[in-house]
């Protein structure tokens, strides 16, 4: 990531990141999912190429998954929808930092 004038921004290319995922596309990869132990953010835009019911599989098996989705966002929820995702992304993070109650 790159920090500019107007926030952070990647260092490679869009068209280079889709190309570079063509090969596993087709594998759904359900599980290496199984096997994430950290908690994970699923995030998901409506328009994005990513179904819900996908994206809530994908939720259901990551032992410790969350889901999020976006409105008005395509693939590239970050670029679509800059304050949804960084809110999302927030409350992930303020839920998984917070120390649970023993």
């Amino acid at each position: 990531m790159e920090e500019r004038d107007d926030g952070w921004w990647p260092l490679f290319s869009f068209a280079h990141m889709l190309s570079s995922r063509e090969p596993w596309i087709p594998d759904a990869h359900w599980e290496e999912l199984a096997h994430v132990r950290c908690p994970t953010l699923v995030v998901r835009g409506w328009d994005g190429e990513l179904g819900r019911a996908e994206a809530q599989e994908m939720v259901r098996v990551l032992p410790h998954g969350s889901y999020a989705e976006i409105a008005d966002a395509g693939h590239h929820v970050p670029w679509d929808q800059p304050a949804a995702w960084q809110s999302a992304v927030d409350s992930f993070l303020a839920e998984v930092l917070t120390p649970s109650a023993p």
